[in-house]
């Protein structure tokens, strides 16, 4: 067995952060879910790489609070 330093996998502490923050009974927040993508995304491609029957675009809608900030500082 090799000792020494293991370089930590932020996707996968990521991931099982908000796993078990989900486990536990309480919701993520859209930044916490759009966190949850990336990771997702990121360990699917490094295990398997993206494939264009897997790829699959879906839009978010933004919350009322973020829509009315927008529009705030638009104008």
């Amino acid at each position: 067995m090799e000792q020494g330093v293991h370089p930590i996998d932020v996707n996968r502490t990521v991931l099982g952060n908000l796993g078990r923050k989900m486990q536990s009974g309480s919701s993520l927040t859209t930044a916490e879910k759009l966190m949850a993508l990336s990771a997702s995304a990121s360990v699917t491609a490094d295990m398997y790489g993206p494939g264009p029957d897997t790829m699959v675009v879906k839009t978010m809608d933004l919350p009322e609070s973020v829509k009315g900030m927008l529009v705030e500082y638009a104008g």
